[in-house]
């Protein structure tokens, strides 16, 4: 039995490509296990962005992003799987697998964690008055427990990119690879419509 709250607050000046301002959204979710092997506990998860720009006509754009999670109270086995997080991809990790970061509790055998910090930032600059070029970096780090703490790992990705502007917003094509000891063996493509975030 989930009770979802959510509280938001937009100072953005565009909501698909933002040069200014901030985002700030913080929802809490206490849940209730019905089941013998469910557990209670809330949810919590807090997503940052902010936004600078500068040149002429604001032609660069430093853009950040922090995500924080954790759930408290159950255990990793009696929260439902969909609320447990996972790091990797387009919404967290560019460059890693979709959700490849979990936690390890046997071999071969991955599940979310009950913790999530993940860091992205932006470079972004306009080439012509349809066409930005961006360069970023993105970081993220899953934890067995609610306070960061038991087994965890980081993982990181880095790539460049292109924003073709269209009047729906702008077309994002972004190439990305792991940073590490897998850095350039992998290649990932991503293709969306509007700002990364």
């Amino acid at each position: 039995l989930l009770f979802p709250a959510s509280v938001t607050w937009d100072k953005r000046n565009d909501p698909l490509n933002a040069i200014s301002g901030h985002f700030i959204e913080v929802s809490l979710t206490p849940f209730v296990g019905l089941e013998q092997q469910s557990g209670d506990g809330a949810r919590v998860f807090v997503d940052a962005r902010q936004f600078l720009s500068f040149g002429t006509g604001d032609r660069y754009t430093l853009a950040g992003r922090a995500q924080i999670g954790s759930v408290a109270g159950a255990s990793v086995g009696e929260v439902p799987a969909d609320m447990l997080f996972y790091s990797g991809g387009a919404g967290t990790v560019r460059g890693q697998d979709y959700q490849s970061l979990g936690v390890d509790i046997a071999p071969g055998v991955t599940v979310g964690g009950r913790a999530f910090a993940g860091f992205s930032g932006e470079f972004r600059a306009t080439v012509t008055d349809r066409v930005q070029a961006v360069a970023f970096a993105d970081t993220g780090y899953i934890a067995q427990d609610a306070f960061g703490s038991g087994r965890g790992r980081w993982h990181s990705g880095a790539g460049i990119g292109a924003r073709y502007f269209t009047p729906v917003g702008p077309i994002r094509l972004d190439i990305a690879t792991p940073l590490g000891d897998r850095a350039g063996e992998d290649i990932e493509l991503y293709i969306g419509i509007g700002q990364a975030f």
